[in-house]
């Protein structure tokens, strides 16, 4: 096998650029790099429920300045992390959960007198997303079919 540009891409030997497939090696995740993701997973769980909790209490938004930051931060770290170690997540169901998820956090601050519902149905659309079949988690909006 031959490896041509990135190391994830390979091709036959022998195979002319008219009858050659690619296919796609999945990248090999440094163990450390799980561990980090469920530390980012638990850190946004954690601090998007204290965010709903503060709303469904009433606390000024603004109180939770550094939380919703860090809810931030954590949420576009984890987007990173998928994307690195499989590129194709921005087109699996997954991705268009997040997507959903991350709109209905937008409308916050367009909607600011329907918080607590926003919130509660980001809430919900993430952990669906993250708990839901791997059949829909993984089927690619691009090819019509399940990818891992």
């Amino acid at each position: 096998m031959i490896l041509l540009e990135a190391p994830n891409v390979i091709r036959q030997k022998g195979m002319t650029e008219s009858n050659m497939t690619i296919s796609i090696k999945p990248r090999r995740r440094p163990g450390w790099t799980r561990v980090l993701d469920v530390f980012l997973r638990a850190a946004h769980v954690g601090v998007t429920g204290i965010l709903l909790g503060g709303a469904v209490f009433q606390v000024p938004f603004d109180v939770f300045l550094k939380c919703q930051l860090f809810a931030i931060a954590t949420g576009c770290a984890l987007i990173a992390s998928e994307v690195y170690h499989k590129p194709h997540w921005l087109y699996q169901g997954r991705a268009v959960m997040v997507f959903i998820h991350s709109g209905l956090l937008f409308l916050i601050r367009f909607k600011p007198a329907i918080m607590v519902p926003l919130l509660s149905m980001s809430v919900l659309i993430g952990m669906a997303g993250s708990h839901m079949s791997k059949k829909f988690r993984y089927w690619s909006i691009i090819h019509w079919r399940a990818e891992d």
